[in-house]
């Protein structure tokens, strides 16, 4: 096609770019917003209870079975469990980011199905779940009520009859969970003295519930075959109990006398909470938590509007009294976060267009940039739907990036058109047809040379890869737009809308620009002889250039990605190890207060009698501390307030504090730091593990670059063993079941059957009154019932005494396990945090005890440290296209030998800032990787021409830097310019957009500065050796 073809149809020119932007509007109307795309692996959650039995028994008993089915599962890439002293058992199963989670989630069913057999009747009667975790954390809402009568009991009932339902309805939410509930259950309160008064056992209770609180059916009159009945009627009768006076009329045993014990003489009944493990509340006042995950893929924003569209439906029916509150809202980091990258967006548009401006000196020429590059970003939106992606920062950010690039080609057309129009005195249109016949083949050129910077990055795998790609292909698909623009509506706005320079004066401004850049422009042709002259000290001075890179690489501290503001951080308090809800429960309403007290706090929510690492335990609190928005507070950052914090609550004597981050990827690990696990290999005992987490921990603490450091190995607790004479109970004809589950009953709590109350199910659950449980001499009480009906006491059939023994026991790829997380200091990155680690246990820990990394930290682990790949690609493929496209082996040395300079101005950059190496940086790197050649491009492709005109190698190079200075120098301010607001970014997200724009910032600064000089140097001296060689290979024939 030839170039004029455009131009001579400039109605079909302009249809073209009104349907790109068409099919990117439609695009950017039906793209999903969120914080990241989905890059979380799938994790698939098992959860089982076995009441009453210790974290010991629970990891023989359930976790062993259960994990030996599990491992192994296709596309696992770890396993995680945990053994609670309340009898409670749950596991995690990560899988490969490529596994389809619902198929994974079947897998584990199935395999579970195979270990039932295995596993102890009543933990199958409990029921085990298994459930997709769902990644993200979309909001919290919470039900207070300043009414006294709307007590937490009622609340968090309220809240699971009349809102959970309604809200896991709503498309999009994945799960919704009531934090700290307390669910209604008929608690039955035994009095032991009493039952053995009147010669009773637990057992007969339980039989007498059984009995009494059943449903059954009763029958039908007159079923067919029947004659002579016209109606068939069928029979009921009372079925399950739901009211408490009915369960206090149940008869546990009618004597010959004719009297009847009942339920009510032996025990106190009420419907009250099924459990008092757990409460929750907010800003230190009762309230109902509930916490909603959103499904994976799903709008976050939409899914956030329906949510408080319901929850306004739903509070017209709220009792007077009862009012909610969303503390947290994800959406408000997601969109503020979006938002900022939106305005950042703009302001390097316009500093992009008064650059323009600035160069091409006339507003006529502005215009056809102005008008391309919102055209090539438009349609970049379209492309992003078929893609699949979605708004998230990446693709945002690489919007930002390609500003910068996209109008470089509107630039190079326009100034090309301007500058033969004025030195050949050509009509506009003429002027146009001969630009575009030298220029279509460049332009083509650089866009390939983008593409092949970009394209094979994204195919790296993993999290890593996928990252990148949205990126990469949200700019290459810009970087096309931009090209079919420059070649189709481009040449034609120049036909219609350059004019001939008048040969007046141009203003004050304009004057100076242009005389800085025939200054810059003389400087630059002296630079270049000079360069030439000395060529020792140019090369010696790229020698040192590769080799600060290579030290550079060594010195920036390595992350994988940068920790963000998000609003709100998790403190977590630990008290000894078997301490009761009460102590927590004061410990906890004292840090509420002082952190209520602080100026930037807006809310805080807590969850006494549980905590992220842990699972539930009575010793431990979680408070979720939500700061006021960005704009509202009065300290720096999210550190700040947490430096306050920490300083404050490690002083409380009786509790140790935990700070963390939220993960910096929401759903990939606990916490924003790193997560390390010690296992116990070989023939490893408990204890030594315990020991090497001690060791580990002691040195941990030692090291600058750590902090924040947790474990999650508790101390051992407090125990009483009771030793049973299995003898003398055969003797006296009492079964061993009948020992334990009376003990459990009284102690613990038996679960009997179930009721019916507002049209659902609740648990009967009977346990002795508070005052016969409290102390060891309680025991002496509980009876049970021997050979010949006879009333024995246990305590006649044991003896009793103290110990100690492990609180909760995790695992990990079915080994003994301690999970061991922290932060990197200030002015270190997780990298270096990692190794420290690592360091520590090579030198102090016993080679028995392995290391893993999860969460982020795993995929830092293995997916980390792929810049030299990436880059290395990047070069490869530039190399190649440009070999194509020159048909010679030898230019595009000159092109690629130009590239380091710009690199060791990016890494130095970082390094000045004190930022990290990390995703964003190495992006960064890739797109000035394309950037520089693409401006080494435009000085080869003129020097290669005025060669074929037979021109000496150095006057061709020399030639073609003062043809092409000005139109390098104007497209790289452009950029330089468009990245500004990104160096200075602040408020929600900054973190990554600092990441990405300082890099590229500093290093296009120093391509234009001293790697623009490079390109002609290293041009002329490939000339040279090329020919020397056909010199010497001429001479050998």
């Amino acid at each position: 096609m030839k170039a004029d073809f455009f131009i001579d149809r400039p109605v079909f020119s302009t249809v073209l770019s009104i349907i790109i932007v068409i099919v990117g509007g439609i695009g950017l109307a039906l793209l999903p917003v969120d914080q990241y795309p989905q890059i979380v692996p799938p994790v698939v959650r098992i959860s089982a209870s076995y009441p009453g039995a210790d974290a010991q028994t629970v990891t023989q008993a359930v976790a062993t079975p259960i994990e030996q089915e599990l491992n192994g599962t296709p596309g696992m890439i770890y396993m995680e469990s945990s053994s609670s002293n309340s009898g409670g058992f749950s596991a995690t199963v990560t899988f490969d980011i490529s596994t389809d989670p619902d198929l994974a989630a079947v897998d584990i069913q199935n395999r579970l199905k195979k270990a039932e057999a295995r596993l102890p009747a009543e933990v199958v009667q409990n029921g085990i779940s298994v459930e997709k975790q769902a990644a993200s954390k979309l909001m919290t809402i919470t039900l207070l009520s300043s009414d006294p009568k709307f007590d937490e009991i009622y609340l968090s009932n309220y809240a699971t009859l009349n809102v959970l339902d309604m809200l896991r309805r709503v498309p999009g939410v994945g799960s919704v969970s009531n934090v700290g509930s307390r669910y209604y259950a008929m608690q039955i309160w035994v009095m032991p003295d009493k039952l053995a008064d009147l010669g009773l056992t637990v057992k007969d209770l339980q039989n007498a519930l059984k009995d009494q609180n059943r449903e059954s059916a009763a029958g039908v009159l007159g079923q067919a075959p029947m004659n002579g009945i016209d109606v068939t009627i069928p029979i009921t009768a009372q079925g399950r109990l739901s009211s408490v006076s009915e369960f206090e009329d149940i008869v546990v045993r009618a004597n010959p006398d004719g009297s009847i014990i009942r339920l009510k003489d032996v025990a106190r009944i009420s419907l009250e909470a099924s459990s008092y493990s757990t409460e929750s509340g907010i800003n230190g006042g009762n309230a109902a938590v509930l916490n909603i995950n959103m499904l994976p893929g799903a709008n976050a924003m939409e899914v956030a509007a329906s949510v408080k569209k319901v929850m306004e439906e739903i509070r017209a029916n709220f009792p007077e009294g009862i009012s909610y509150e969303i503390p947290f809202d994800m959406t408000t980091y997601i969109s503020e976060s979006i938002h900022h990258v939106y305005r950042t967006l703009f302001e390097a548009l316009l500093l992009v267009i008064l650059v323009v401006f600035l160069s091409l000196q006339s507003w006529r020429a502005t215009l056809i940039p102005i008008v391309a590059v919102p055209i090539s970003l438009i349609g970049t939106f379209g492309v992003m739907l078929v893609f699949g992606f979605s708004l998230n920062m990446l693709t945002l950010l690489g919007l930002i990036l390609a500003i910068g690039i996209v109008v470089d080609d509107a630039i190079v057309v326009v100034e090309n058109v301007d500058r033969i129009m004025n030195e050949e005195r050509l009509s506009p249109y003429e002027a146009t047809k001969k630009a575009m016949g030298s220029l279509s083949g460049a332009l083509i050129a650089m866009s390939l040379v983008l593409c092949a910077v970009f394209v094979p990055v994204s195919f790296l795998a993993g999290i890593t890869g996928q990252l990148y790609r949205q990126f990469t292909i949200t700019i290459a698909v810009s970087v096309i737009i931009s090209t079919v623009v420059a070649l189709t509506l481009s040449p034609v706005m120049c036909s219609l809308f350059l004019k001939p320079e008048s040969g007046e004066k141009k203003n004050r401004i304009f004057r100076r620009i242009n005389l800085g850049l025939a200054t810059g422009n003389r400087f630059y042709g002296r630079m270049i002889r000079g360069a030439l002259k000395h060529s020792r000290r140019m090369l010696a001075a790229f020698g040192i250039v590769l080799v600060g890179i290579w030290l550079m690489n060594r010195l920036v501290p390595q992350s994988f990605m940068p920790q963000e503001d998000q609003g709100y951080f998790t403190v977590e308090l630990e008290l000894p190890e078997g301490a009761t809800i009460e102590r927590t429960r004061e410990v906890t309403d004292r840090a509420v207060e002082f952190l209520m007290n602080d100026p930037d706090v807006e809310y805080v929510l807590n969850v006494t009698g549980s905590s992220p690492r842990v699972g539930t335990n009575q010793a431990r609190s979680q408070l979720t501390v939500i700061l006021k928005p960005w704009g509202d507070r009065d300290s720096d950052g999210l550190s700040e307030v947490m430096q306050r914090v920490r300083a404050e609550m490690s002083r409380y004597p009786e509790s140790r504090v935990y700070l963390s981050r939220p993960a910096v990827i929401p759903g990939l690990g606990n916490s924003g730091g790193f997560e390390m696990v010690l296992e116990a290999r070989g023939n490893t005992t408990y204890a030594e593990l315990q020991r090497a987490v001690d060791t580990l921990m002691y040195y941990a603490a030692q090291r600058p670059e750590l902090t924040g450091l947790s474990s999650s190995m508790q101390g051992d607790i407090p125990q009483l063993y009771f030793d049973v004479d299995r003898d003398k109970a055969q003797l006296l004809g009492v079964s061993m079941s009948d020992i334990f589950s009376t003990m459990k009953a009284f102690t613990g709590s038996i679960y009997v059957n179930d009721f019916n109350m507002f049209n659902r199910i609740y648990r009967v659950y009977i346990q002795a009154e508070a005052p016969y449980r409290a102390q060891r001499d309680n025991l002496n009480l509980f009876f049970v019932r021997g050979a010949g009906g006879v009333m024995i006491p246990i305590t006649a059939l044991g003896t009793t005494h103290y110990t100690t023994g492990a609180g909760n026991i995790k695992r990990f790829n079915m080994f003994n396990s301690a999970t061991i997380s922290g932060e990197a200091a200030h002015g270190y990155s997780s990298g270096q945090a990692m190794d420290v680690l690592e360091s520590i246990v090579r030198k102090h820990l016993p080679a028995s005890v392995g290391v893993e990394w999860s969460g982020l930290s795993y995929q830092e682990k293995h997916v980390g440290g792929q810049t030299g790949l990436v880059l290395a690609l990047a070069f490869l493929f530039v190399f190649l296209f440009l070999a194509a496209q020159y048909e010679s082996w030898s230019v595009p040395v000159a092109v690629i030998l130009s590239l380091p300079v710009a690199g060791i101005g990016a890494y130095l950059g970082i390094w000045i800032c004190g930022l990290e190496n990390n995703i964003y940086f190495q992006i960064g790197l890739v797109m000035l990787v394309g950037l520089v050649a693409k401006n080494a491009i435009l000085i080869v492709e003129f020097a290669k021409e005025e060669i074929e005109k037979g021109r000496d190698a150095v006057s061709a190079a020399l030639t073609a830097a003062h043809l092409r200075f000005r139109p390098i120098v104007m497209t790289s301010l452009a950029f330089i310019l468009g990245m500004l607001p990104l160096v200075f970014a602040s408020g929600p997200g900054s973190a990554s957009r600092q990441g990405i724009g300082t890099g590229v910032f500093f290093g296009m600064l120093v391509a234009i500065s001293v790697g623009i000089v490079f390109v002609p140097f290293f041009f002329v001296w490939v000339y040279r050796i090329k020919d020397k060689f056909k010199r010497v290979s001429h001479e050998k024939r």
